[in-house]
């Protein structure tokens, strides 16, 4: 076989060579939080209930989340880099106890959470309209509260990183100038006692301000996601339960080459 007929075979595999895509988009969004949250001491009696709300905790409130996307696309893989950080505060009364803190207590609240995020796609549909891709990646969820009693007397933390491997499913199309996207992800694991459920649907659609796929080119972003987390871990002494979900629109710039 000589060496044309293996390029053009080679070239046909990662969809006539075309050339290589990259994109940047810095994001603002607002995020709710829904859910509960416990934090028990495993050495004590259990308490009667278990969960704190985000409503219990005054968090139940849309927050501004910074978050930026890059993607890189060569042929038929199409790799998804992502991060974003929220924060919320609240005054509220826990209906559990939280760690040493008994329940009823009013206490001042902080939620922290921090999702990191790799998607990796393989074209099944190649063409210039239409992407439909199948593959896998990894989420880091970083999540942190903190709970200080009203007196600044007792403060109990839980904080959990929890790497989350992911199956991954993209799928997109163009029509003139708008590009719409739902980039989907998740996946459920059980590990020496600790279990962890993550969920992702990050829907969005883009309009080409300039340029094109391929060479300079810019376009506006708006979309919306929805984030759903499940963890519960135990390490001997304490037990700690993150059943949280948040969602929100998102809008940004997409610069790409």
């Amino acid at each position: 076989m000589n060496r044309s007929l293996v390029l053009a075979l080679a070239c046909a595999a990662l969809a006539s060579c075309s050339a290589p895509q990259f994109t940047v988009a810095p994001s603002l969004g607002r995020f709710e939080p829904e859910g509960d949250v416990s934090y028990i001491d495993t050495t004590q009696p259990l308490p009667a209930t278990l969960d704190n709300s985000v409503e219990d905790l005054d968090l139940a409130e849309s927050e501004n989340t910074l978050g930026v996307r890059a993607d890189f696309k060569f042929g038929l893989p199409h790799l998804t880099l992502s991060t974003q950080a929220s924060s919320w505060d609240g005054n509220g009364t826990l209906n559990a106890d939280f760690g040493g803190i008994p329940a009823s207590t009013a206490v001042d609240t902080e939620l922290d959470l921090a999702l990191h995020r790799l998607a990796l796609t393989f074209d099944v549909l190649p063409s210039d309209m239409f992407e439909l891709g199948l593959g896998f990646g990894v989420t880091v969820a970083d999540v942190e509260a903190q709970v200080t009693d009203s007196g600044n007397t007792l403060t109990e933390s839980a904080d959990e990183i929890a790497p989350l491997p992911v199956l991954a499913l993209r799928a997109g199309v163009r029509v003139w100038r708008l590009d719409f996207e739902a980039l989907l992800s998740g996946m459920s694991i059980d590990y020496d006692g600790d279990e962890a459920t993550y969920l992702e649907a990050d829907l969005n659609a883009k309009l080409a301000l300039f340029g094109a796929p391929g060479s300079a080119n810019g376009s506006l972003v708006v979309g919306w996601r929805q984030i759903d987390l499940d963890v519960e871990y135990d390490d001997g002494d304490a037990a700690a339960a993150v059943d949280l979900s948040f969602s929100g629109p998102y809008f940004g710039l997409q610069l790409g080459l």
